[in-house]
């Protein structure tokens, strides 16, 4: 019988195959990942605690020779391939960590964050990441030199290695902890807070280490200390910053098409990390930080709705994939490299437990502000938040360098790397495993009575209708021999019946409450995916009731910011539009600004309606046993959301009062995005009947999502024809040549103004003239409010005709629509046409005489339409025309040129009251005339 030998060898010895290791390791690292997470989903330890036990094992075994020949009897195995792969593993260049694998896992976490909350815990955070960093790599260096001093090791270490060390071991790792307190169903806040200090602490660390690896590599910082620091972490962050800006300009321009903006957020958050690591070595943490925030803050709304889904999925893959590889990596590198004795195992254990103390005095010196800054810090939260500060991937990186730097002692670089890898060992096994018994212990994922109560009610709800489920499936002639004990066994759980059923709870309606909050949150974002909420307008709403959801249901959902001032356009706007470079700028975005406030009113208005719909579901008959609220809340609620709803409408009403120009046009754009809406949901009921296939589906729907994008892009066109018709009935535009006049009205311009907003300032140069359209606005002198005046008024008149500086200041007493004709135009066509430049000084003469006999007696006594009347009786004069000018028996008012007594004793320049009948006018003089 001949013995017959099957050589399996794949590790091949040209150079060439051996670049397959690092694939094969990948390869088999998903492999694991995968079996991992389904075949011990119920296991109790986190995941990616299983992956560093598993990589462990693996180092493990390679370290002893595991994965050479196995000899199975007829067959010899060589699996000198396992032994390549996880050499490639164990030796890998920690700097590829930090290029491949940090920039998806930092993105990852902080695009994924609540924007809101991280505002609200970034103080708290912050006080972690840099001053509690500095303490706790000072108080751990003191024990590591406290460790020396007393004889149990250290040797060769001087503070600087020391504290090399402590910024190491105090970069926190929250993965594994933040995993398991959304698994526990504990506060948002905390996980939040915990993954806002590991993200911002992670860069503070690498800053730190940079700055002090430079002492033992010869390098030197071009600033001191504190001023590298600072130039470090503010120059990541403001690459992230432009990376992320250009990303959301980019992706804001296309439209569905997820290869293309998938593509530009990742390139984006690579290139920050390379960009600000390699060319300007300055903190690529922090810029990924800025750059996640950004994207999951103004650029989520930027992203297309049917993009956004997708890219979530994608992060996660992502993330998911980068946690398996760098842990099952960290793994075989501890085991695959670290070499100790009993000795050094008990010097780990006083550092684990060292540790853990300078966490506490960190905490603890930092508690007195952090419990009142942002949501603040419960006492029960601050020891999660010491107990769950776990070391990672990041601190084992950082320590590999530290390991290979050759100008340190191999000694210390040994330990270096054993005491770190150490500690980042036991606090995943020892801290991320028991950290649910702590939270359990705390009670802090003790659901809130009148929340549990709703859920029992919500789950008898399911089972009563499940049931009536399966009795109208008995009818069922197709099915109904069916096992029906079977089918009963599917129902969901019925809840027990307890005393928790019979709670009358006042708090019931806090809960109600934050449902309903939810609710309106929710239908912001199905609005704003359907393409019926801008991006600017459900930034605006998601942040205002993010802040009204922070007081946990305790206050009423109609008590906000009152929605006039809160979407009201600033006066900056207004002022902008006087400015020649900005006008234009700033007109377009007064009529976005009022586009956004129309957008977030309405969808405002639409989603208090659904509330409305949908807080009945809160109570259904008492006798379904469904969720119950009692009448008194229930009328309460929807009291408030009907008060949000007026409140809406009210906004919706003066808008539409106010800028029916502005109203009509933003109106058009909402029409046209139900209609694009409607009409590519009919096209998905054409595929889904079968009338049409995927592909035509697919065609028509992307000519649909082109003109969405044209429509969304398109600024509103706004339709003044009827306000330029308002010119024909002023009286200086009456009558005069129709060329003339089309001239006039092209040199006007449409401007608008916010209540308060100040049109012209007393004494200020002279910039034109204003035909108020819409609105009111009040003429003030000296102080005093002299008029109000309002459609059809004409303001600036004198100052044009002049040059003069302007005589009194005008405010908007309400929003204002008005044209604007400049003076360089105005006079420009009236030196082509006398006509109108007489017409408009017979005009303004009018305003000169009312100035100046307005305050004396016995005009001052009148009523102002009476003074009115008597003027327009009155005529406008000049010598040219109207020979000698005789004032007696009459009142004379010099509008322009100069008055001189026939002696020449008295001469009165223009504007002036004519006290004599006898002055004698220079050629260019114009008075107004009327009898006495």
């Amino acid at each position: 019988m001949i013995m017959t030998t099957l050589l399996i060898n794949v590790n091949q010895q040209q150079t060439h195959h051996s670049n397959m290791f690092p694939l094969l390791f990948i390869i088999i690292a998903l492999i694991i990942g995968a079996a991992t997470r389904h075949f011990l989903k119920r296991s109790p330890l986190p995941f990616t605690v299983s992956l560093l036990i598993i990589g462990l094992g693996l180092g493990t075994a390679n370290r002893l020779g595991w994965f050479g020949e196995w000899d199975l009897g007829m067959v010899t195995l060589k699996m000198d391939f396992l032994h390549q792969s996880l050499n490639w593993a164990g030796r890998i260049d920690p700097h590829l960590i930090l290029y491949v694998f940090l920039p998806t896992l930092v993105f990852e976490a902080a695009f994924g964050m609540d924007v809101h909350t991280f505002k609200k815990s970034l103080t708290n955070a912050t006080l972690l990441a840099v001053p509690g960093i500095i303490i706790a790599l000072i108080l751990t260096a003191a024990i590591i030199m406290g460790m020396r001093a007393g004889g149990l090791g250290f040797e060769g270490w001087g503070w600087a290695m020391a504290l090399l060390f402590g910024t190491v071991v105090s970069a926190t790792d929250p993965v594994a902890v933040v995993a398991l307190l959304k698994e526990l169903g504990a506060s948002k806040k905390l996980g939040t807070l915990i993954e806002s200090e590991s993200l911002l602490n992670d860069g503070t660390a690498i800053v730190i280490f940079s700055v002090l690896l430079l002492s033992f590599t010869g390098g030197e910082a071009e600033t001191g200390p504190v001023m590298e620091f600072l130039r470090v972490a503010v120059g990541g962050t403001l690459v992230g910053v432009l990376f992320g800006w250009i990303a959301i300009r980019w992706v804001k321009r296309v439209f569905n098409d997820a290869m293309i903006e998938i593509s530009v957020i990742i390139a984006a958050a690579y290139l920050t990390f390379f960009v600000a690591e390699h060319f300007l070595h300055v903190s690529g943490v922090l810029g990924l930080v800025a750059l996640g925030l950004m994207m999951g803050g103004i650029g989520k709304t930027r992203i297309s709705p049917e993009v956004k889904h997708f890219l979530h999925e994608f992060w996660e893959i992502a993330a998911f994939i980068a946690n398996t590889l760098i842990f099952l990596i960290v793994g075989v590198v501890i085991a695959n490299d670290i070499t100790f004795t009993g000795i050094d195992l008990l010097k780990l254990l006083i550092l684990y437990v060292g540790v853990h103390v300078v966490r506490a005095i960190v905490i603890a010196m930092l508690y007195p502000i952090m419990r009142r800054a942002g949501y603040g810090l419960p006492k029960k939260d601050a020891y999660v938040l010491w107990y769950g500060a776990l070391r990672g991937a990041i601190g084992l990186a950082l320590a590999l360098i530290v390991a290979g730097e050759a100008g340190i002692a191999q000694e210390i670089r040994d330990d270096f790397l054993f005491y770190t890898a150490g500690l980042v060992t036991l606090t995943l096994l020892i801290n991320a495993t028991t950290m649910k018994y702590l939270v359990n212990g705390l009670g802090l994922t003790r659901v809130a009575p009148v929340k549990a109560l709703m859920m029992a009610q919500a789950k008898s709800h399911l089972r009563i209708n499940a049931e009536k489920t399966i009795e109208r499936l008995r009818k069922e002639r197709t099915i109904k021999r069916a096992d029906w004990d079977r089918v009963m066994e599917l129902l969901p759980e019925k809840p027990p019946p307890g005393s928790s059923m019979e709670m009358q709870l006042k708090s019931r309606v806090e809960e109600a409450r934050r449902r309903v909050l939810e609710i309106e949150k929710s239908d912001y974002w199905r609005q704003f995916n359907r393409g019926m909420l801008g991006a600017a307008a459900i930034r605006r709403l998601t942040d205002a009731i993010n802040v009204i959801m922070d007081e946990g249901g305790l206050v009423s959902l109609s008590d906000r910011k009152d929605l006039e001032q809160e979407w009201r356009t600033p006066r900056i706007f207004g002022m902008m539009q006087s400015i020649p470079v900005l006008g234009r700028t700033a007109r377009s975005l007064f009529f976005e600004r009022l586009a956004t406030s129309y957008d977030s009113a309405l969808g405002f208005v639409n989603a208090q309606d659904e509330c409305l719909r949908k807080v009945k579901a809160l109570r259904l008959d008492a006798d379904s046993e469904g969720i119950t609220i009692d009448e008194e809340n229930l009328e309460l609620i929807e009291k408030e959301i009907n008060e949000n709803r007026i409140q809406g409408h009210t906004f919706i009403r003066n808008l539409r009062n106010y800028y029916p120009e502005i109203y009509g046009a933003i109106a058009t754009r909402q029409a046209g995005r139900a209609l694009l809406n409607d009409e590519k949901q009919e096209v998905k009921q054409l595929l889904n009947k079968g009338l049409i296939d995927s592909g035509e589906a697919e065609k028509i729907v992307s000519g649909i999502e082109e003109r969405m994008k044209i429509l969304m892009d398109a600024p509103p066109s706004f339709d003044f024809t009827g306000s330029l018709e308002m010119l024909k009935e002023i009286p200086w535009l009456r009558d005069i040549d129709e060329q003339v006049f089309q001239r006039v009205v092209a040199a006007f311009r449409s401007r608008v103004y916010a209540v308060g907003a100040q049109l012209v300032r007393e004494d200020a140069s002279d910039d034109g003239m204003f035909v108020i359209v819409r609105g009111k606005v009040k003429i003030v002198i000296n102080g005093s409010v002299v008029d109000v005046v309002g459609t059809g008024s004409v303001i600036g008149e004198m100052a044009v005709l002049t040059g003069q500086s302007r005589t009194a200041t005008v405010v908007a007493v309400s929003p204002v629509t008005l044209l604007w004709i400049s003076t360089s135009r105005l006079q420009s066509i009236m030196k082509m046409s006398p006509e109108l430049e007489n017409k408009l000084w017979e005009f303004a003469s009018m305003r000169f005489a009312m100035n100046l006999l307005g305050a004396s007696e016995p005009y001052s006594q009148w009523h102002q339409k009476e003074f009115v009347q008597w003027l327009l009786a009155g005529e406008l004069c000049t010598p040219g025309e109207c020979g000698e000018i005789d004032l007696k028996e009459r009142i004379g008012i010099l509008v322009t040129g100069r008055a001189t007594t026939p002696d020449g004793t008295k001469t009165l320049d223009a504007p002036a009251t004519l006290d004599r009948s006898d002055y004698q006018f220079s050629k260019d003089a114009r008075v107004f005339i009327r009898d006495r």
